[in-house]
């Protein structure tokens, strides 16, 4: 049987490439930040030098340290605030 040599591995790396992009891309539309730096991750593991996936990946790391910082936060007052009622409920 003959194997079917129509698509280079370059065409191909730049095929899986941009279904990387997409990928992330989707998922960062709907704020799916985390699947979607793994998919930008996977694209950049391509080799294919692109400054927009590095970009991308910044950003969505960006957003991720943003959203822990408001979770710590909100996690930190809520915290002081179930004292503060435990405390003036006796």
């Amino acid at each position: 049987m003959k194997q079917d040599n129509s698509v280079s591995p370059i065409n191909r790396t730049k095929s899986d490439f941009a279904e990387f992009m997409q990928r992330g891309d989707d998922f960062f539309k709907i704020q799916l930040l985390r699947q979607a730096l793994t998919w930008y991750n996977k694209a950049l593991s391509l080799d294919i030098e692109d400054e927009e996936v590095k970009f991308r990946i910044s950003e969505c790391e960006r957003l991720l340290a943003f959203e822990n910082k408001v979770v710590y936060t909100l996690i930190s007052v809520s915290s002081v605030l179930i004292l503060l009622f435990l405390i003036f409920i006796k």
